[in-house]
């Protein structure tokens, strides 16, 4: 149904990647939708680093993945790829809301080497026949596409996508040089964007309202803020059960600031594609400015 690409120009420092793995939680978790999460990266990267998941088998390297893009691509190549497969190779999460899908194997330097132009087509093009099926088995995808300039298959989501949510940082030195320069990859041109400023500090002067007039940012700006929580969340593959203890309760009153700025995200990206609402409001739309 929609597609929100999650996407920063800063090679670090935004916050994009956890936002990219908390984000279809909360949507999971509070809009009546089936989620999925992928990303542009390999197996083991990116996003998928916020999950734990069971030790591979020692004899993975010679046995085929039977879940993740490589299954898909098999799938892709003998003319059997479906919405419905999509679902099949992914990871559950929570049950019949939320799906992971796993990126392809790392591959050495030498594979990358001898084969570079070509499995960058061929992956930009496999990731393309998948969110279009991802579109109609699930109602949002939400995909990691990077940080940085973007490569191939992370420009392939972000030309899929409906909305594209834009990772920045309070480091006006680094976003003179990507924003004013108009370095933005030509892909988010004319596309629907949503500014989240990562780490955010509320008592910096570099506050949300002043960065949206320095920039000329027409769009909204949310701010969320650092957590030691989810930091330590990350670190030990427990960004699940962090965002849940997160959310307080069914009745949101011991919501934690970390939920309530991923909540509003969530709740502007809904706005935006027009998801139905199926939890209480933490609070309604607010700009931690």
């Amino acid at each position: 149904m929609s597609l929100i690409a999650v996407w920063s120009p800063l090679s670090s420092g935004s916050g994009s990647t956890m936002l990219a793995s908390s984000l279809p939680i909360v949507l999971a978790m509070e809009y009546q939708v089936k989620v999925l999460i992928s990303h542009g990266g390999c197996a083991g990267e990116r996003v998928e680093q916020a999950f734990a998941f069971k030790q591979e088998s020692l004899d993975y390297i010679t046995a085929f993945q039977d879940t993740g893009m490589d299954a898909l691509e098999r799938l892709k190549i003998s003319g059997r790829l479906n919405p419905e497969n999509v679902r099949n190779y992914t990871l559950p999460l929570l049950s019949d809301r939320l799906d992971l899908l796993r990126g392809p194997k790392l591959y050495t330097a030498q594979e990358i080497e001898t084969e570079r132009m070509k499995e960058k087509e061929a992956h930009a093009n496999l990731m393309s026949s998948v969110l279009e099926s991802s579109k109609r088995s699930y109602d949002v995808t939400v995909a990691d596409a990077g940080n940085g300039v973007p490569g191939a298959v992370d420009r392939a989501i972000l030309q899929a996508a409906d909305l594209v949510v834009v990772g920045l940082s309070q480091n006006l030195h680094k976003l003179e040089k990507e924003l004013e320069q108009q370095r933005l990859p030509h892909e988010l041109r004319d596309k629907p964007c949503l500014y989240m400023i990562g780490r955010y500090d509320r008592e910096s002067n570099c506050t949300l309202q002043n960065m949206k007039r320095r920039f000329g940012l027409k769009t909204m700006v949310l701010g969320v803020p650092y957590s030691s929580g989810m930091t330590d969340a990350w670190n030990t593959r427990s960004v699940m059960s962090y965002i849940q203890r997160s959310r307080g309760g069914t009745d949101a009153k011991r919501v934690n600031s970390m939920y309530y700025a991923i909540r509003n995200v969530a709740d502007a990206a809904a706005e935006h594609l027009g998801l139905p609402t199926g939890g209480s409001k933490a609070g309604g739309l607010h700009a931690l400015g």
